[in-house]
């Protein structure tokens, strides 16, 4: 199920992977002092994973430097489905890779676990963050995510579908039974079952 999960999501990453590359390859071609991708601190009421985020492109070098935002207002259809992953159900609903809402219902996400796993796609080298080449998304990822406790709303940037999929067993050993993935646009929204996978 993990795999067909990944190969469902694939196709979302993808998508916005591909216009998010030439889109920073504009950016640098208009702002030659700036950079893709570069990490920024939130400015938030909680301290959950670190306050980071990448901004999409900020126009010249320094803190206070304006910043720019790519997200695609498309998004992928498919036929919501649902099946177990590792004792949890996962429900999968049509989602802007760059405003995800991943929930787990009546369960509290473990922020150590969380914060490891943003450390992890952050790309930190000890206390240091990686840097992204300034116009090539890849390795590296931008991420932004705004914790409650049983929802990430996360911008998953050029992150691979992999970086999902680990959210699962996390999902599990904060006790979730049930995680769905849907897009912010849809956060009143109750997931309904579509067809089975897995």
């Amino acid at each position: 199920m993990t795999q067909e999960l990944i190969s469902v999501i694939e196709p979302i990453r993808k998508g916005y992977v591909d216009g998010f590359e030439a889109w920073l390859d504009g950016q640098a071609s208009s702002f030659p002092e700036g950079s893709g991708e570069r990490i920024y601190q939130i400015q938030a009421q909680t301290n959950f994973a670190r306050k980071l985020c990448r901004v999409d492109f900020a126009l010249a070098k320094g803190d206070n430097a304006e910043r720019l935002d790519y997200s695609p207002k498309s998004m992928l259809g498919f036929q919501p489905m649902e099946g177990e992953v590792d004792g949890v159900l996962v429900q999968l609903q049509p989602f802007r890779w760059d405003n995800a809402v991943v929930e787990i219902s009546g369960a509290i996400w473990d922020q150590d676990r969380v914060i490891a796993w943003f450390n992890k796609w952050f790309g930190f080298n000890g206390n240091t963050p990686a840097v992204t080449p300034r116009n090539k998304p890849g390795g590296v990822i931008h991420i932004c995510a705004l914790a409650e406790p049983g929802m990430l709303r996360i911008d998953f940037g050029s992150a691979p579908a992999l970086a999902v999929a680990e959210l699962l067993p996390i999902a599990a050993a904060s006790g979730a039974t049930q995680l769905s993935l849907r897009d912010s646009s849809q956060l009143s929204a109750r997931p309904g079952a579509g067809h089975v996978i897995g």
